[in-house]
């Protein structure tokens, strides 16, 4: 009788030994593998302090072994549109809010000044209700109302969303790695930035203007009447500056920061652009809300955004105050600082843009960016809204 042949010769067995060993290797090391929930896409060109904790969207990455797929599934699409949308259900109430109780204000304005002037006089000319808007848009009541609303609402909806999205606010002002010659560096931007985005805008109301269109423009100086400068000044210089900080850079930014910091500081940048609902702001908004996004996110801080948008409020304000009171002096010294300022600024935003690392998106983080925004129905109606608004003003400026 034949002997039976074994199964395994001894080298088959000592090879298939090895490749247990290293498949079970394999397995312990991916067992030991942890996702950083702070980096959970592995992007080296984001600022990981400033990153909030994935594990709010995707739960289960703290768990050894767990990945994250090229495409999100539905789940963690649903809770990436669901701080979209806080972002578009706040800001679309700011909208709405903002508006009614603007249209309110300045009907309760408008009674009250009648009223006054029916007990002072006995009859009222037949164009009354010119003189009285008039007056009152020329008034410093008019400023004063939006330092009030948009100042309150501001804050209020600032702080509303961070409840909502459980952001710590005190963490948005922890600064780090912010000196003097940072501040310096990017206030020389941002005047270069708004010098730049003027001419910008006056060169596309220039082409507008050739096939008939009149694109609209505010009419951001005050009456030269100290009350109105006063006000105006407290409004442009401190209270717009701090409250846009609060909302557009600390409640917006960071939500829209979740899945990608490329996709929220562009996209802060946007809302904020389309947020003045006129072209040559939104040019100057927009191309400064990037900067502001991204100090923002690399001092991990809002301290940086608010002093460079205070200052470069600060200087136009001063600008159109010397212009107003015809202070020729002021006017020169003020271009003077300005030119100063704009030649450093060309040398730090080419140092910026060559040196230092503006966030890219991985494949990840692409996927879950700007396609979900068009799933995000709040996001959406706000977005909408604003450009429709911009249009309309176009349309309807004459």
């Amino acid at each position: 009788m034949n002997e039976q042949q074994p199964i395994f010769t001894p080298e088959q067995f000592r090879a298939q030994a090895v490749e247990l060993s290293q498949a079970v290797a394999e397995l312990q090391r991916r067992d030991s593998v942890r996702i950083d929930p702070h980096d959970p896409f592995s992007n080296e060109t984001e600022f990981h302090s400033y990153q909030p904790d994935y594990a709010e969207i995707v739960p289960q990455i703290r768990i050894p072994g767990c990945s994250i797929p090229l495409r999100a599934n539905d789940r963690e699409k649903g809770r990436i549109r669901r701080y979209y949308n806080i972002v578009g259900g706040f800001l679309l109430g700011h909208l709405l809010l903002s508006n009614l109780i603007f249209i309110g204000l300045e009907m309760l304005a408008l009674f009250l000044i009648r009223l006054t002037d029916q007990a002072a006089v006995a009859e009222l000319p037949v164009n009354y209700d010119d003189i009285a808007t008039e007056y009152f848009t020329n008034s410093s009541c008019l400023v004063a109302m939006n330092l009030l609303v948009f100042g309150l609402l501001n804050v209020l909806v600032f702080w509303l969303g961070c409840r909502a999205t459980k952001i710590t606010i005190p963490n948005l002002f922890r600064t780090k790695n912010f000196t003097v010659l940072h501040a310096l560096g990017y206030i020389s931007v941002i005047i270069l930035i708004q010098f730049s985005m003027g001419y910008a805008a006056t060169f596309i109301s220039d082409l507008f203007e050739g096939v008939g269109i009149t694109l609209y423009e505010p009419d951001i100086s005050p009456l030269p009447e100290v009350k109105n400068t006063v006000v105006s000044a407290i409004y442009s210089i401190l209270i717009a500056p701090v409250t846009e900080e609060l909302l557009m850079r600390g409640f917006v930014l960071k939500n829209l920061s979740r899945v990608s910091q490329r996709f929220g500081i562009v996209m802060s940048a946007f809302l904020f652009g389309i947020w003045h609902e006129n072209v040559a702001q939104f040019l100057l908004a927009f191309t400064g809300g990037l900067l502001f996004g991204y100090i923002a996110v690399k001092h991990d801080s809002l301290v940086p955004s608010i002093i460079c948008h205070m200052i470069v409020n600060s200087a136009a304000e001063l600008s159109m105050m010397f212009e107003d009171y015809g202070l020729e002096i002021g006017t020169y010294v003020v271009n003077i600082i300005y030119a100063v300022f704009m030649l450093v600024g060309i040398g730090v935003l080419i140092r910026m843009l060559i040196v230092e690392r503006f966030p890219r998106a991985t494949p990840h983080q692409s996927e879950r960016g700007l396609r979900q925004v068009f799933a995000s129905p709040l996001l959406l109606l706000v977005i909408i809204g604003h450009i429709t608004a911009i249009v309309l003003t176009c349309v309807f400026s004459d």
